[in-house]
């Protein structure tokens, strides 16, 4: 009975990846995205077979064996390319040895906690092996920038403001209706603000949010400097004006990424909307 109770399955670390090397780069892409400190990256090694052990101050999580080393071919880059994403972002990594056993345990989600605890006490590898696999593939440590594919392309949802939060859910089916309509969202409520419907786009903006010399704006921020609130307005109305006029007089065809860009400037700007204050 004991002896069952301490092989168990742990319950404490989250498995990530398949045995294809593209589906854990992604997942090591989604830890690095989504966890605020990475305490240390174990790089777990049998027979030219490599998974991860990553901890963060939250989470254990395992990335399976989709990494492979000692030919060219797509195992090898992705290690190179995972390594490269690690040091990119100033993590620790070690290598230790672990035995076929326990990477077929590991590959099928079925550590058990003092295995876990095991692997964490093995004897790092040395000399140190880490930078030898990027050698291999890329020549250099510098990272490579085609590597950025492989974060999550995805809408920080906490940082959305509530009134475009239902085109965020819509973004990846439509950004362009998602964008158009938080474009048009927008200056509906900036009219309904300063209580005039018969200006649009940039001279709304401009009366909004910009002074000059005739008249000053009807809505400020509170920086205690004229000239840097009046700065935020003028930024306000170029973002808009400079991204909304394109879509306005033809059709956009942007990449996903760019797209994802503007929607977050749009989502700027409805935070800027919401600091302003009536002078």
């Amino acid at each position: 009975m004991l002896i069952n109770l301490f092989n168990r399955p742990s319950e404490e670390i989250q498995y990530l990846g398949t045995p294809y090397t593209q589906d854990c780069l992604e997942a090591l892409g989604f830890i690095l995205q989504s966890q605020s400190k990475i305490e240390q990256a174990l790089l777990l090694s049998c027979n030219q077979k490599h998974a991860y052990l990553i901890n963060s101050n939250r989470n254990t999580y395992i990335i399976r064996s989709g990494f492979t080393s000692g030919y060219l071919g797509e195992g090898p880059k992705g290690l190179a390319s995972s390594l490269q994403l690690l040091l990119k972002h100033q993590i620790d990594i070690e290598e230790i040895n672990i035995s076929t056993k326990i990477m077929k345990k590991l590959n099928q989600a079925s550590l058990s906690n003092r295995e876990l605890i095991s692997i964490q006490k093995n004897k790092y590898i040395r000399p140190i092996r880490i930078y030898d696999y990027i050698y291999d593939i890329y020549k250099t440590t510098d990272y490579q920038v085609k590597n950025e594919r492989y974060y999550p392309g995805i809408l920080p949802f906490h940082l959305i403001d509530s009134r475009i939060f239902d085109l965020a859910l819509k973004f990846n089916d439509d950004p362009n209706y998602s964008i158009l309509t938080a474009y048009t969202r927008l200056e509906d409520i900036v009219k309904v603000k300063i209580n005039d419907q018969s200006l649009f786009s940039n001279n709304l903006l401009k009366t909004a949010f910009i002074s000059d010399k005739q008249r000053q704006a009807i809505y400020s921020w509170n920086t205690g400097n004229e000239k840097i609130s009046n700065a935020l307005g003028c930024l306000f109305t170029n973002i808009f004006t400079a991204y909304r006029n394109e879509r306005a007089h033809s059709e956009v065809d942007k990449p996903y990424p760019k797209q994802l860009r503007e929607f977050l400037l749009i989502n700027e700007l409805y935070l800027l909307e919401r600091e302003s204050i009536r002078r």
